[in-house]
């Protein structure tokens, strides 16, 4: 299989699970900010949207995304009020209209696109290309991890607790093991 399509399937299936995800939660999640490091999953969601955005204007393609740099750029601080962000729907389109723009680009521009001289950070159009999946894919993981942890509505007593009934994992089992073998009694 080619590599510009092992690629496009990747971004697209970045996008099904991001659009899951997000499709079936309470909306009010999307702005609830744990505490002064995390940012909202409204923000890390538009932050990827943005991105995918740069992505495509490199690949040559106008990605129609203006407004969302002084939103989701690199630098930006989340919103306190809701009402300042552009609406989920806006930027769920967005996303989609990008996902395809990025996939018909790799489908039709191949190797060669992939090839391609780049400005920025990278010296290829192949290597913003990976370098934006694994940036997206991070961000989608905090998006992830983010839902998971709103949705267990954990208290702070429940926080506290939760060093008490962790179990053993494989690797400290592992090093148990090996310590009463090399321990000299």
């Amino acid at each position: 299989m080619q590599t510009d399509i092992l690629i496009s399937d990747l971004f697209k299936y970045n996008s099904r699970f991001l659009l899951k995800k997000l499709g079936g939660i309470d909306k009010a999640k999307l702005f609830v900010r744990p505490n002064h490091n995390l940012n909202p999953a409204i923000w890390i969601f538009g932050h990827i949207t943005f991105f995918r955005g740069e992505l495509v204007e490199l690949m040559g393609l106008d990605p129609q995304t203006n407004g969302l740099a002084e939103f989701f750029g690199s630098g930006t601080f989340p919103r306190n009020d809701p009402a300042e962000y552009p609406h989920i729907d806006e930027l769920t389109t967005a996303l989609e209209r990008l996902d395809d723009q990025i996939v018909d680009a790799l489908n039709q521009g191949g190797e060669k696109l992939l090839a391609r001289r780049a400005w920025g950070k990278y010296d290829t159009v192949g290597k913003h290309v990976i370098g934006s999946y694994i940036h997206e894919s991070y961000h989608i993981g905090e998006i992830n991890y983010l839902l998971n942890l709103l949705d267990k509505g954990l208290s702070d007593q429940a926080r506290l607790s939760l060093a008490t009934r962790r179990k053993n994992s494989t690797g400290k089992i592992l090093l148990d093991n090996l310590k009463s073998v090399l321990t000299v009694k």
